[in-house]
């Protein structure tokens, strides 16, 4: 018989029934309130911003300072800022006067005069220390941080084994170009029972490891009398709201780190009686081509 896990750390008992567990980008379909955000947490927060809002974040955050401080000196008065371009407006004057000292660029050409000016000149030459200093750090943790790419198959598929049987089947692969080795899958099976109450099990794969991976790599996981997917039709899995948890880990040999990765299927994503078609051929040359496109490619079988 088959064994359960007793808790996975995704919860065991709800008052309702709820969405999948795992997005289909790999985050947790969970919602964390009353919490307290904290200055401390700012790089988290920053590191996991897409690339567009982060450097949105950063042009909105560098005009507003900016702006903020072209008040101020206008508040102590333009004629303490010496070079002032005539044709210029004054509210601009200040505003480029204050991204030169921001930036520490100084032209030589814009230079404070006055007690009031030059401690302005002080607070914003240290928020500008600062604040580049923030920003690197954040830039250069997105950069050396893996970005793992690992593409799955669109569905997952219940196929007839080789010996006999049924298997159950997904694919997936590197869309990066970089070198993934010692991979690891472990996969489970989560299924709803009475009461809205889950339980765990853990699937046992035919092959859980793999050395290299420059192909694609086909999972599969024999239903025999072991299995809990053993007699189990897609209506009882429809029925106990069931989802196949992926997880996925290797080493990176680009960062000289360990990554992961996680996926999920649900029943409407798993097709019974097909199969995968071949994803990679060869060329002339002898070579051999993986195309991604064809990593979703299945076929019914009869």
């Amino acid at each position: 018989m088959f064994g359960r896990i007793i808790d996975l750390g995704l919860g065991k008992k709800y008052a309702s029934a709820t969405k999948r567990l795992i997005n289909k980008d790999g985050s947790f379909n969970i919602v964390k309130r009353g919490r307290r955000p904290r200055f401390y947490d700012t790089y988290q927060y920053l590191s996991r911003l897409s690339t567009g809002k982060l450097l949105l974040l950063i042009l909105s955050v560098y005009l507003l300072v900016n702006t903020a401080f072209a008040l101020l000196y206008l508040w102590c008065g333009l004629e303490n800022l010496r070079g002032t371009d005539a044709t210029i407006p004054p509210f601009l004057n200040a505003f480029f006067f204050s991204v030169q000292t921001f930036t520490t660029v100084g032209y030589g050409v814009l230079a404070p005069y006055g007690m009031a000016t030059n401690l302005v000149v002080t607070l914003e030459s240290l928020l500008g220390w600062v604040g580049f200093a923030l920003i690197a750090g954040v830039v250069f943790g997105r950069f050396s941080r893996p970005n793992v790419r690992i593409l799955y198959s669109n569905n997952a598929v219940i196929a007839p084994g080789a010996g006999g049987g049924r298997t159950l089947q997904f694919r997936l692969a590197n869309k990066r170009s970089n070198v993934l080795m010692e991979m690891e899958a472990r996969v489970l099976l989560m299924l709803e029972g009475p009461n809205y109450n889950r339980y765990y099990y853990n699937l046992k794969l035919e092959q859980a490891t793999l050395h290299f991976f420059p192909l694609e790599w086909t999972v599969v996981h024999h239903i025999d009398e072991e299995s809990p997917l053993y007699n189990v039709s897609p209506e009882q899995l429809q029925a106990q709201r069931a989802e196949v948890l992926i997880s996925v880990k290797g080493y990176d040999e680009a960062f000289g780190q360990n990554i992961h990765s996680r996926f999920s299927y649900t029943p409407d994503e798993i097709l019974w009686n097909f199969r995968f078609k071949r994803a990679y051929d060869t060329d002339a040359e002898g070579r051999i081509i993986l195309n991604l496109h064809r990593l979703h490619e299945t076929e019914p079988v009869f």
